[in-house]
């Protein structure tokens, strides 16, 4: 009996296909494990907070540090980020610039608020301030920040302590979770910061389309009586 001969092109074509399938799935597991770091991290520090203090150079060598800072609020330069929309309701996130005995800047977000800026009466006297400090994120969606109209979608520290006329900031934005001088509108109330992690049903997904493939090519060159 003469041997079966696979066609060339489409043999070659699948084995270029599952490699490259099976080489994203590996590429995702490799993101899987990366991010359960990450998130092993915040737990830890969620659960046995250090409230060190934070210094301008904080996260030099992390992605994230838990810490505090103590300073006076400038409340002159607070402004309202977002929108948000929290159980069904539109808000933003309040952030307030504090300035430390240093005199150096970092931004403070108390967390999301549905009230209008002008409804906080923020403590004038010097208060420590303890949370989760990280660079914000955002999407290539968002829109630009409008100062002009003093609109603020994108919490760039960088654009928001130029036109704001903030002196100094950090490289970081505070999550705040814990003040030593209460807030009024049940702030701060940032809740624990949870990565998003989907990186195992993405690699189940690439190996999958491997499988599917290699299926594929075996019922219609292996199996199918007039391959070849």
């Amino acid at each position: 009996m003469t041997p079966r001969r696979l066609p060339l092109i489409p043999t070659l074509m699948t084995m270029a296909g599952v490699i490259i399938l099976c080489g994203l799935g590996t590429w995702q597991l490799k993101r899987l494990a990366w991010k359960t770091g990450i998130i092993k991290s915040l737990n830890a520090a969620y659960n046995n907070p250090e409230t060190l203090p934070l210094t301008p150079e904080s996260l030099s060598t992390q992605d994230f540090v838990y810490g505090s800072v103590t300073g006076t609020f400038i409340p002159d330069k607070a402004l309202l980020l977002g929108p948000r929309i929290q159980d069904g309701e539109i808000g933003n996130h309040l952030i307030v610039p504090l300035i430390t005995s240093a005199n150096t800047s970092t931004l403070i977000n108390l967390g999301w608020t549905s009230e209008p800026l002008s409804s906080f009466q923020l403590p004038t006297a010097k208060i420590q301030i303890s949370g989760l400090a990280r660079k914000p994120d955002w999407n290539s969606f968002t829109p630009d920040n409008n100062p002009a109209e003093d609109k603020w979608y994108k919490g760039d520290i960088t654009e928001i302590a130029t036109l704001k006329n903030i002196e100094n900031p950090a490289s970081y934005m505070l999550y705040a979770d814990k003040t030593s001088i209460k807030i009024e509108n049940n702030l701060p109330n940032n809740p624990r910061w949870e990565p998003q992690n989907d990186h195992a049903g993405y690699a189940i997904f690439w190996f999958s389309m491997a499988l599917a493939l290699l299926v594929i090519y075996w019922l219609r060159f292996v199996k199918s009586p007039d391959a070849g």
